[in-house]
């Protein structure tokens, strides 16, 4: 029997690695005992609502995502159930990483700026959103499904200089799939992008306009996906099967929208790993970040120019600009405004790919040292990335959602049911969270923010008490908002305004 040689075993290490690769840069976050937010909320749903959680997502075209959701979350049962879903997120996210390694390769890419980039994109702040909030999970399968689509679109269009002459099924196939990956979470299936701007860095050998051609072809099949969805999603209203959400709603004012998108969105995507913070903060590091991010690839078109002459330039900037737009279409059209990293994972994988291209483009300069250096860099920047994605999942997710969980079950431990207390929750501000920094609703925010967050977390901890209690809400009588009532009002008093467990004491009175 003839041994592999080490070289055959480059390609099937690689897959492994990247498979794994998550696992520890996330693990010690996600196996943390803690909730974010809508997670206490989907639990109950799932166990005492059948279908509810399915009937929400569909009215807001997620029909999907919400039956994975429903079933994952039956299955978990509890708040420690919430580290399954996670764990399924991190292996999606691995299982993303091999197959863009896989299909870079294909597309020409060196083995090792394939698997740094590939590497890349499970470490993004979209993708550690996916890992450590646990409703999240569905969106990497989303994400696999866009991927997939580009797969089998590239099978029915073929190569600029070598189109397909039977599109056929693979077509039909391929539009199928991103119209499953849209039916998950709409902005997730436009990963398919990232895969297209992949190809379209490494081509060198065809026109402009073959270049524009077979780009459009693709671009197709992406829109035909995203129709699909939506003729779908909307002869389920038309049939009673489910209600739209008022939150469907198209954008009308496309100048004031675009202006907002450049200035709120596009920075985020720039900034590749590092992470915006809600009202200021230090910002340093974030903005020189999407600084090296443009000057690097303006670099990166400079010298694709003095390779490939204008025509490498056009080309270049025709993908750049075109599918960033894609990248971002479904929100743009989207009324609602809400610059969150989990829907920019299409939108930053694609300037991830032309960054990473960039750095190669800049090493071919110095043709004896330079591939090595720029190899370096790439290595150092996801390195660097990895740290970021460590951190930032125990310090801005597990630790301070685990303290608000932790100071909750201290004022739930305190509920005899003979009792039946009176139990106000004092909720927090965001300006109240025990996080180093905070953004929007995602990295450091504060869950109990409001009644029906606190109701939940409250009757999601009782639960765990007393799980033979048909319905915990019977053993209490609950009550919250952001400002205390008289003592003589309540039994137990739970302060959500003090984040930190060291200083955090529930109120007790004794019942009357």
């Amino acid at each position: 029997m003839t041994r592999p040689t080490p070289r055959a075993l480059v390609v099937p290490g690689t897959v492994a690695l990247l498979l794994l690769l998550p696992f520890p840069i996330y693990w010690s976050a996600v196996i943390h005992r803690y909730g974010l937010r809508d997670d206490y909320a989907i639990l109950r749903e799932a166990r005492e609502e059948p279908g509810k959680i399915l009937r929400v997502c569909a009215s807001q075209g997620r029909p999907l995502y919400g039956w994975m959701l429903e079933a994952s979350a039956r299955a978990a049962g509890g708040i420690d159930g919430l580290t399954g879903l996670r764990l399924l997120g991190v292996a999606g996210l691995g299982v993303l990483a091999a197959a863009v390694f896989l299909m870079l390769r294909k597309e020409g890419w060196r083995p090792t700026s394939a698997a740094l980039l590939a590497g890349f994109l499970t470490l993004t702040p979209s993708a550690q959103v996916i890992a450590n909030w646990g409703i999240c999970w569905p969106q990497a399968v989303a994400l696999m499904l866009g991927l997939l689509a580009f797969a089998l679109a590239r099978r029915a269009i073929g190569r600029p200089e070598a189109p397909a002459s039977h599109p056929g099924r693979w077509a039909l196939a391929a539009v199928g799939a991103m119209s499953a990956a849209t039916l998950i979470y709409q902005v997730s299936g436009l990963f398919y992008a990232v895969l297209l701007a992949a190809a379209l860095v490494v081509r060198r050998d065809t026109s402009l306009k073959d270049t524009a051609r077979w780009m459009a072809k693709h671009l197709w099949v992406m829109g035909l996906g995203l129709v699909l969805a939506y003729l779908i999603t909307k002869v389920t209203f038309a049939t009673g099967l489910f209600t739209p959400s008022t939150r469907i709603v198209f954008e009308k004012h496309w100048v004031d929208k675009t202006l907002w998108a450049l200035t709120h969105v596009f920075p985020n995507a720039l900034a590749l790993s590092a992470l915006n913070e809600t009202l200021g903060g230090d910002m340093d590091g974030y903005w020189s970040m999407v600084v090296l991010t443009l000057t690097l690839l303006g670099v990166g078109v400079a010298v694709e120019g003095r390779r490939s002459g204008l025509i490498g330039v056009g080309r270049w900037l025709l993908a750049l600009v075109t599918l960033s737009a894609a990248a971002y279409s479904v929100s743009f059209l989207a009324g609602e405004r809400w610059p969150t990293y989990r829907t920019l994972n299409a939108l930053t994988g694609v300037w991830a790919v032309f960054f990473a291209a960039s750095l190669v483009n800049l090493g071919t300069v110095w043709p004896r040292h330079g591939p090595r250096l720029a190899t370096l860099l790439l290595t150092g920047f996801v390195g660097f990335s990895a740290l970021l994605a460590h951190e930032q999942s125990l310090e801005l997710f597990a630790l301070p959602q685990g303290r608000e969980l932790a100071l909750m079950e201290e004022g739930a431990s305190l509920v005899v049911p003979a009792w039946k207390p009176r139990v106000f929750v004092l909720t927090a501000k965001q300006t109240d969270s025990s996080a180093p920094f905070r953004y929007l609703d995602e990295f450091g925010s504060v869950s109990v923010d409001s009644e029906w967050v606190a109701k939940e977390m409250l009757k999601a901890l009782v639960k765990e008490r007393f799980p033979r209690e048909p319905d915990v809400s019977g053993l209490y009588r609950f009550a919250a908002g952001p400002v205390a009532p008289e003592p003589r009002n309540y039994d137990i008093l739970i302060d959500m305004r003090r984040q930190h467990v060291s200083a955090a004491r529930p109120v007790v009175q004794q019942p009357r």
